[in-house]
């Protein structure tokens, strides 16, 4: 099937600063993307959030989720305070970075964030991230099945998963599948020369990570989200690297429906 296609806003930090998100959007809605994640770090966010409710309005773009990243005992109040206030958003992809206290403390800083994500009518996908407490995508499957809370669900990110070598796509979706909500990949390839001296980060038409096959397996799984594309550690002309990208993700949209027997051939 053709999925709705977003970039995560990683595409426009560069080695020479990060685009104003006006441009941004801009950008997107002029190739023909059709959402956004927008990342708030610890802190002060990069970006003004209280854009994010007309961002629909104005450039006809998805607010697809808010990235954000959990380092308990640390920055537990901070992201309360995000989730209390932050408008225009109904999916917040949470990774968990570090933590002080532990596996227990982690689920009372979850607990904490699901009760307002529930009263305030949103949802947390929880992100598997290469080198962070929540590494692989058994352990949020696990934390998913803890809570089992219909608005707490799951991440499936195609970079990290392979980085971090689980191997496995069709189990791996398939244990994903009751808590899957969101998904991203990227081009990549297992080198020191990438991120974190694991594996590049690369448009999805590049690297040895095979997106054909990793797509083919979302729709035999019969997942009909939105795609996102990771687009850190690019540089050079974000705009052609956007260009890129949304071309060869559509041409497996296409390939895929003329020929779903070779995905499953590749896997």
């Amino acid at each position: 099937m053709a999925h709705p296609i977003h970039a995560l806003d990683s595409f426009f930090y560069t080695s020479m600063g990060v685009y104003a998100f006006e441009s941004q959007c801009e950008m997107l809605a002029e190739l023909g993307y059709d959402g956004i994640t927008v990342s708030a770090w610890s802190g002060q966010p990069l970006t003004d959030l209280s854009l994010l409710p007309t961002v629909k309005a104005r450039h006809g773009l998805n607010i697809a989720a808010l990235y954000t990243v959990l380092h308990e005992g640390r920055n537990d109040a901070l992201l309360r305070r995000i989730f209390e206030t932050v408008e225009g958003v109904e999916l917040i992809e949470l990774a968990v970075q570090t933590s002080v206290n532990g596996a227990d403390a982690i689920k009372r800083s979850i607990a904490s964030l699901l009760a307002i994500a529930e009263r305030r009518g949103m949802r947390i996908a929880l992100y598997p991230h290469l080198r962070h407490v929540t590494h692989t995508t058994q352990q949020v499957v696990d934390l998913c099945r803890y809570f089992n809370h219909p608005q707490l669900g799951a991440s499936f990110n195609g970079y990290h998963w392979y980085a971090g070598q689980e191997g496995q796509l069709e189990q791996r979706l398939a244990a994903m599948k009751p808590w899957l909500m969101q998904v991203v990949v990227s081009g990549s390839a297992l080198s020191q020369l990438g991120w974190g001296g694991v594996a590049t980060m690369e448009p999805p038409d590049r690297g040895e990570l095979d997106n054909f096959a990793l797509v083919g397996a979302l729709d035999r799984l019969g997942y009909q989200g939105s795609i996102g594309i990771l687009g850190w550690d690019y540089g050079g002309d974000v705009y052609l690297k956007l260009q890129r990208s949304l071309e060869a993700m559509r041409a497996i949209d296409s390939r895929l429906a003329r020929h779903p027997d070779w995905a499953v051939a590749a896997t």
